[in-house]
């Protein structure tokens, strides 16, 4: 005999019904897990795939009314979340309303706060079976279960859960898995969970809203003392990761362990910090978002851009409203750099300007030194090149004043690379000198490079080829010792540009095609591809090679054009003349 024991509760409810004899076979269903069964088979029932849950609507409502409106169909079964019941009860509606519009259901199951509720059709509705499970659950079980919907987008790690139900990492662990046998809960890996779309509806409705500040702020400390830690590794001794507003200890070993934390945890810090806002908690959890973001902005090549950008103008905007101007300052410096490395140069310019100001108001001198640094290197790009050595300067004064010498290093070369471009090649060669003598008591290759690459471009400006080429060499020799491809492609681009100056051409035209062909495999290089390119272009053009010449300068112009910066003009001019054979 074959016997099916269907929606099981337990073992005490099975007990009875189970038969001794081997010669029967005993199929059993149930919500809930029972890890304790003897079976020779356990087997959890995925949700509907799209093109099962799209069958069912169709054996359902009819294939010519899915057949004329594919994509909300396709909307209407993924608001479901292919959970076959709710795929039934929405089918069954429409099945008894011939005249309605898929989309109509789709526009009424669109609102989060009112899907679970509109899940019902005569006696079928999802919120049945959920408050069957729910009904099952202890104190601590219900309560983790509300609590942590919320903030559980995509997943939760089992460390971040523990956080912000203020449990131990044992006692939360017991706690999750009983959801996950519960089947209230998913654990697509060890040590992380999630909800099913409906399942954390369902839970949000019943979540006491004066208990979710404490757990937001629980939670916003967790990451923020993970992510200070992961960026302490990323930037070594920058001044800002003694400012964060957190307790936090180095739990890891790298920077490649600590970049792998932060890119995993991103989505979530960044769903924590938009509940955080909408929650109406307590006003200083918009310090801790505001360093959130700023240390998460330490790996803005490493997470969405468009995503921190989004969330940190949210937080910009709360902390505006509010009137607390350090927490503003440090959101719209993360708007500005994420604009910034875009180089999205007018919206840049306002965040940045909006981020000095608020920094100011509120003393925050290691932001504001920040700040005045990316308004010098917009400046720059813009070719506003006066405003770019004020800029600088105002930052060189506060990284002294602070002891940064790293930063202190890069904003005293990005001023000497603003007074050459600004007309003034002999202050700058003289400031890369000062920097490079400073260099040897504390050896930076990075800083080292960056400056031997100013200073030959400055004797370039000079006239003194020969004394650039030399520096030149030591810089590209300094690359190759150090394993610095980036900036040794960008050496040769400079490098090729003073042969062709001297009338070596041919050396020329090889130093810039080894640039091009790094650059163009290099990661978010197109600034420097594009002048790499021009290099290659002008050698061509005089080596009287105008079809080479005018298609490197055609690929030039539109990477920088893409880009906004100004030079594309000037690019523009080139490539036409060269067309033209002029």
């Amino acid at each position: 005999m074959l016997l099916l024991l269907d929606d099981a509760r337990d073992h005490e409810q099975l007990r009875p019904l189970l038969p001794g004899s081997a010669d029967c076979g005993v199929i059993l269903t149930g919500r809930t897990r029972l890890p304790g069964l003897s079976a020779r088979a356990h087997v959890d029932l995925e949700v509907f795939a799209a093109d099962e849950a799209l069958e069912l609507l169709r054996q359902v409502v009819g294939g010519a009314r899915v057949a004329d409106e594919p994509a909300a169909a396709v909307e209407l079964v993924e608001l479901c979340g292919g959970l076959p019941l709710a795929v039934r009860i929405v089918a069954a509606r429409l099945a008894a309303r011939p005249r309605w519009a898929l989309a109509r259901l789709v526009a009424a199951l669109t609102d989060e706060r009112h899907r679970i509720d509109r899940l019902r059709a005569g006696n079928l509705a999802v919120t049945t079976v959920f408050e069957h499970g729910y009904r099952q659950l202890n104190g601590v079980q219900a309560y983790a279960f509300r609590t942590l919907a919320p903030f559980t987008w995509p997943t939760i790690a089992l460390d971040a859960a523990a956080a912000a139900l203020g449990l131990g990492r044992e006692d939360a662990e017991e706690v999750l898995e009983s959801l996950v046998d519960a089947a209230l809960l998913e654990s697509p890996r060890p040590g992380r969970y999630r909800y099913h779309e409906l399942l954390r509806n369902y839970a949000e409705q019943r979540l006491v809203d004066r208990g979710r500040p404490p757990v937001a702020a629980r939670l916003l400390r967790f990451l923020l003392s993970g992510a200070v830690a992961a960026f302490q590794w990323a930037v070594p001794g920058d001044p800002a990761g003694t400012t964060f507003a957190v307790e936090h200890a180095s739990r890891f070993a790298d920077l490649p362990e600590a970049r792998a934390w932060l890119v995993r945890e991103f989505d979530g810090i960044a769903h924590t910090i938009g509940v955080a806002l909408r929650s109406a908690a307590d006003p200083a959890l918009l310090g801790a978002a505001a360093d959130l973001l700023v240390a998460c902005s330490a790996f803005g090549r490493d997470v969405p851009s468009a995503r921190l950008a989004s969330v940190a103008r949210e937080v910009a905007e709360a902390a505006e409203l509010a009137g607390d101007d350090r927490a503003a300052g440090r959101a719209r410096f993360v708007c500005g750099n994420v604009a910034l490395q875009a180089t999205r140069l007018d919206e840049a310019r306002e965040h940045t300007t909006r981020a000095a100001e608020a920094c100011r108001r509120a003393d925050d001198t290691v932001i504001l030194r920040q700040t005045c640094n990316d308004l010098g290197v917009i400046a720059l790009f813009q070719q506003r090149h006066a405003d770019a050595v004020r800029s600088f300067d105002q930052a060189l004064v506060l990284a002294r004043h602070l002891g940064h010498r790293s930063g202190a290093l890069a904003t005293a070369l990005n001023a000497a690379l603003a007074r050459l471009r600004n007309g003034d090649a002999a202050e700058a060669v003289a400031i890369c000198d000062e920097e490079l003598r400073a260099l040897r008591d504390a050896p930076d290759s990075h800083g080292a490079a960056h400056a031997l690459g100013i200073r030959g471009r400055a004797l370039h400006e000079l006239g003194r080829h020969e004394e650039a080429l030399a520096t030149y060499g030591e810089c590209l020799e300094l690359c190759r010792t150090a394993r610095l491809p980036r900036q040794e492609a960008m050496t040769r681009y400079r490098r090729a540009d003073t042969l062709r100056a001297v009338g070596r051409l041919d050396e020329a035209l090889a130093q810039a095609r080894s640039a091009v062909a790094h650059l163009e495999t290099a990661r978010d290089g197109e600034r420097d591809r594009a002048y790499a390119l021009e290099v290659l272009a002008r050698t061509e053009a005089e080596l009287g090679d105008r079809a080479a010449a005018a298609e490197h300068a055609a690929r030039a112009y539109e990477l920088l054009s893409s880009l906004g910066l100004p030079e594309a003009a000037e690019l523009r001019e080139f490539r036409d003349r060269v067309r033209s054979g002029d």
